[in-house]
Order: structure tokens, then C-alpha cells, then sequence
């Protein structure tokens, strides 16, 4: 992306936030004059509007964008509806990116032609996420895998749509000094970048393997400190291209294939819960993206969960798991008394 694209892209950025941001400054005054029910309304559409203007840009932008917009569809806790409902979608798969593309990085990363790595390579992919898309295949030693490939140039794109999510946030927080979000922001120009080399998304992911005392079979009799949760193998990994053991799955979302497989949705959710438990509070080291598009519900039963995409981690020191207990602690209290 050379620098007339970065000047674009960044016009682009901060056109959507004045007009977002005028918008909602806007309805802000006329509702002072209206009644409670036309007040409302009146904030259900401007929820509405702004909404999908941002979905909209999200998709045509790419990149961190698309993280962002799947961490606040998670956030019902402070987003209107609107919001929540439309940026669901990005926990779907983005556009693919050209196949030329993807083979190219491949040959490259793993140093041999395509032919001489797999025996099946599936072009159509599993999905494309903001730093990489995953297809199936088989290597000629006969496993069957996914491959995740790095888009060609993200890093770039990322860097640069940091510095200017941290100038936005610089500048709402000082237009609304209610709403502060450096905090947050910094946390993510720490962070991220990390997501851009596979290396660590490998070593992650078998760090968390070996914590949840999981070795990717079905668990049978479960020792106290296991959780019955699935981890895919990693196979290979270079900084761009990772190679992981294929697992059948559905969609964590996708509530009428497990109403169809049977699952026990009830045990599904108090088993993922359990295993970010243990991450935070007995290991200290989590995957801090728990998105629904993170997670597959095993076909075969027991039905278990599959936790993927470990390229976002975080360590946390004994004092903050301690902390974080008493807190959950506290706030189990305070519900028992309040109920």
C-alpha cells in the first residue's frame, strides 16, 4: 500500500467519524424538544443509520477494522442494538482475497511449489478473516489440515490503521471527555502487531494445548485440571503461512445445525466458560479474542468446543489473576445478597 492509498484510506477513516459524529451531535439537540416516544424513536434511527454507514465502511476498509468492529459486536453491554445486529456480520467470512495471491505467499513461506506440499489444496476458502484466509488441504504425507495465509501487505495496513484509530480516539476524547478509550486503544497498539507474525500464533496455541492438559483426542475420563475442549495441532508455522490439523466443526452461532446435531447447548456454553476460566485464572494466559467466528462445535459427540485462532494472547501476572478472582468473587456476592 504505497503512501497515495494511505492518504486515501485515512480521509476516508475520519470523513466516517465527523459524519457519524456530527450525526449524534445533531439528534442530540432536536431531542430536547421532543416527547419521550418520538425521542426514542428518533435514537433508534439514528442507531440505525450510523450503524450501517460503519458496517459498510469496515467491509470496504479491511484490515484492523474488521477486528474492531468484531470486538464491539460483542459488546451488548454498551452498544445500541443497532450496532450489535450489524456488525455481527463480520464474524462471518470477509471477500477472499486472489488466489495467485495465496499461492504465491505459500511457495514462498514454505520454500516449495504447491504441487510438492500438498496432494489436495481446496482454492475455495474457509474463510477470510482481517489478516488471513484458511483452506483446506492435504499434505503429501496425507494429513488433512488448514492453512492460514497472511494477506499480502496487511502489515502495513494494520500499522497504519492503528495510528489512525489512535488519533480518533486522541480526538473524541478530547471533544467528549466522557468518553475516553486511550486505555483501550494503547492495549491494541501493544498488542496486535503480534497477530502478524504465525511463529507466535503457533507457540500460543500450544501453549494453551499443554495448559488445558489437551492432547486434541476426545477426552475420556478427564483429570480435575482438564477441560474437554478440542485444540487443533499445529503441523507447521513460518511468520506468514500456519499449518493446523484439520478439524470438523460448525459454527458456534449456527443455532439450527446444533439443535440438528443434538448438542447440549446448555453444557457447550458452561464448557467454554470453564476453559477462558482456567485460561485467566489458573494459567493466567488467554486468547484475548473470543469472538463466536473463534469457535467450532465438534460434528462427532461429545459435541465438544474447538478453540481457534490464538494470535491474540495475553499473560497475566499472579497479582492480576488474583485481583480478577476477588472481583468475581465480590460480584457472585453482591448477586447472591441482591437476589
Amino acid at each position: 500500500m504505497g503512501w497515495g492509498s494511505n492518504i486515501r484510506r485515512q480521509m476516508k477513516i475520519f470523513t466516517l467519524t465527523m459524519m457519524i459524529y456530527m450525526d449524534y451531535k445533531t439528534v442530540q439537540r432536536k431531542v430536547k424538544w421532543m416527547s419521550e416516544a418520538k425521542r426514542d424513536k428518533l435514537w433508534e434511527a439514528t442507531h440505525e443509520r450510523n450503524a450501517k454507514r460503519l458496517l459498510k465502511a469496515i467491509i470496504e476498509l479491511e484490515g484492523l477494522w474488521v477486528k474492531l468492529g468484531q470486538y464491539l459486536s460483542t459488546r451488548a453491554d454498551v452498544l445500541p442494538e443497532a450496532y450489535i445486529s450489524h456488525l455481527k456480520q463480520l464474524q462471518d467470512s470477509l471477500p477472499p482475497r486472489p488466489l495467485q495471491e495465496v499461492h504465491s505467499t505459500i511457495e514462498k513461506e514454505l520454500g516449495k511449489a504447491l504441487g510438492d506440499l500438498f496432494k489436495n489444496f481446496d482454492n475455495v476458502p474457509l474463510a477470510t478473516a482481517s489478516i488471513s484466509q484458511v483452506h483446506r488441504a492435504q499434505t503429501v504425507d496425507g494429513d488433512d489440515v488448514v492453512v492460514k495465509v497472511q494477506h499480502k501487505g496487511i502489515k502495513n495496513v494494520i500499522l497504519q490503521d492503528l495510528r489512525n484509530a489512535k488519533l480518533i480516539v486522541d480526538w473524541i476524547a478530547w471533544a467528549e471527555p466522557q468518553f475516553n478509550f486511550g486505555p483501550v486503544i494503547n492495549e491494541w497498539c501493544a498488542e496486535v502487531p503480534k497477530e502478524l507474525d504465525f511463529n507466535l500464533e503457533a507457540a500460543n496455541t500450544q501453549r494453551v494445548a499443554r495448559n488445558l492438559n489437551h492432547n486434541g483426542k476426545t477426552a475420556a475420563g478427564l483429570l480435575i485440571d482438564q477441560v474437554d475442549v478440542l485444540i487443533p495441532e499445529v503441523i507447521k508455522s513460518t511468520e506468514k503461512v500456519l499449518l493446523l490439523q484439520y478439524m470438523d466443526g460448525v459454527r458456534l452461532s449456527d443455532v439450527a445445525a446444533l439443535d440438528e446435531l443434538g448438542v447440549d447447548k446448555q453444557l457447550l456454553v458452561e464448557t467454554i466458560t470453564r476453559s477462558y476460566a482456567h485460561q485467566i485464572y489458573v494459567d493466567g494466559f488467554f486468547n484475548g479474542d473470543p469472538h463466536p467466528g473463534n469457535f467450532l462445535v465438534s460434528k462427532s459427540p461429545p459435541h465438544q468446543p474447538i478453540l481457534l485462532d490464538f494470535g491474540l494472547t495475553k499473560d497475566l501476572s499472579t497479582t492480576m489473576k488474583q485481583g480478577l478472582a476477588k472481583m468475581l468473587l465480590a460480584a457472585a456476592e453482591v448477586s447472591i445478597f441482591l437476589t
